[in-house]
């Protein structure tokens, strides 16, 4: 008897709590809801676990409570590192996920958000999940501010790629759609006269006299008018002078071009050296002295008469070092790695050398990217992972301050390459200079 009482008590307990909890659900899902927050974010991030890569983040985010403070979020980020987390130098992400916002005083609130997504590191996509843990401090209605903690994970698909992990501190302003909706002031209201008009009290006298009709006035005899004929005006007699005949159209001569560097003979200070690498500003169709072929002038070649490159920083401008020019190819000392289509951090080194290499050449020089994957046996896959790695390069080169019409992949080095393919770039990219095409100045 004493075990039916005690399962018929523990089973009033368990409905009343189960008849709490429904209330508490019904009254979140009965809420008014709440107003779309609009959120801008700025942090500084840092990958994890080693916290010694400081980068920064922007984002963008859209929270539209539901019910209470629960609701979905929506947004996009951008993420920037140093060259030790990343060889894309910039992750963009866009997720989408749940956040749940409960009060905690009147003017602040709990914000915890849980994500995922999809994340573009080294112009790759890979599966993103994240979360965060925040606060937010009304200062006004529709206008928040506070701090935010939070992590990101952007796995990367495959067991020789590291995946990417970072956490950032930010701070999130939030402006929510009840600054648009405030209600405006009521109108005062308007003051009632009190003073009763006064009612017309005369009588209007009604007119007795009988209107005065007019005699109707006889018509006029319509008139025709009499038609006036008008004499032609005579015209000029045309010139008997026959126009001159206009003369044929002479033939376009033709100028001759020996060294087809777009200027003609006539006008070519060196008609049988073309000028298209270094032009001559001084001499029309001639080149600047480079006794070295290092595409640096001599006259501000530091190496003059050693095989170099150029360089941004002035005490390496034409001397051999990371990077030489060989012919049309630049040659590296260590060739770029991957990881499939990830630049590896072992490239960051040779990464930098081009970038101050290919950032001094002439602004009229082209620079081609071919990409090369001889390990893949499949013919498909294997040109596909070598423009994919070419692609990659390019990415961190634009990424890095190249100029967009310079740059350009291709499966095969440019028209008139004739030299044959470098052993040590079978599994990296080749870096290829094309001559700019020139036109006859008129």
């Amino acid at each position: 008897m004493r075990a039916l009482r005690h399962r018929v008590g523990s089973g009033r307990r368990s409905a009343v709590a189960a008849l709490l909890l429904a209330s508490s659900l019904s009254r979140e899902a009965s809420a008014q809801p709440r107003p779309v927050v609009l959120q801008a974010e700025v942090g500084v991030a840092s990958p994890v676990p080693d916290l010694d890569d400081l980068g920064h983040c922007e984002a963008l985010r859209v929270h539209a409570p539901f019910a209470g403070s629960f609701g979905p979020r929506f947004g996009a980020s951008r993420c920037a590192f140093a060259e030790q987390l990343t060889a894309a130098a910039a992750i963009y992400t866009v997720s989408g996920g749940i956040s749940w916002r409960p009060s905690l005083h009147r003017r602040v609130r709990l914000a915890l958000e849980a994500e995922a997504g999809l994340g573009v590191s080294s112009g790759a996509g890979h599966a993103l999940l994240g979360g965060s843990l925040g606060v937010d401090v009304s200062l006004v209605d529709g206008l928040t501010i506070g701090p935010a903690l939070r992590y990101q994970h952007l796995l990367a698909g495959s067991a020789s790629v590291d995946d990417l992990r970072w956490a950032t501190f930010s701070v999130v302003v939030g402006f929510s759609s009840e600054l648009l909706s405030r209600a405006p002031a009521p109108p005062r209201a308007p003051v009632a006269a009190t003073r009763a008009p006064v009612a017309a009290t005369r009588a209007p006298v009604a007119a007795t006299r009988a209107p005065v009709v007019a005699p109707p006035t006889p018509a006029a005899p319509r008139v025709s008018p009499t038609p006036v004929t008008v004499a032609p005006r005579a015209l000029p007699p045309a010139p008997s002078t026959p126009r001159p005949p206009t003369p044929p159209p002479s033939p376009t001569a033709t100028v001759a071009d020996g060294d087809h560097d777009g200027v003609p003979d006539p006008r070519d200070a060196c008609p049988t050296e073309a000028a298209s690498w270094l032009p001559d500003p001084s001499r029309l169709g001639c080149s600047l002295p480079d006794r070295d072929h290092d595409l640096v002038p001599d006259a501000s070649d530091v190496c003059p008469d050693v095989t170099g490159a150029p360089h941004m920083e002035a005490p390496l401008h034409g001397c051999p070092g990371g990077l030489r020019i060989d012919g049309r190819r630049l040659r590296f000392d260590e060739p770029l790695v991957f990881d499939i289509v990830r630049l590896r951090r072992a490239s960051f080194p040779a990464l930098r050398e081009l970038r101050s290499v290919l950032q001094a050449l002439p602004p009229s020089v082209r620079i081609t990217l071919v990409g090369h994957a001889a390990a893949e046996p499949d013919p498909v896959g294997r040109l596909q992972l070598a423009a994919d790695r070419a692609l990659a390069l390019r990415s961190w080169l634009l990424a890095h301050d190249l100029r967009r019409e310079q740059l350009e992949t291709a499966e095969a080095p440019p028209p008139g390459v004739t030299a044959a393919p470098d052993p040590a770039t079978q599994e990296s990219v080749d870096v290829w200079l094309s001559a700019p095409s020139t036109t006859t100045s008129r």
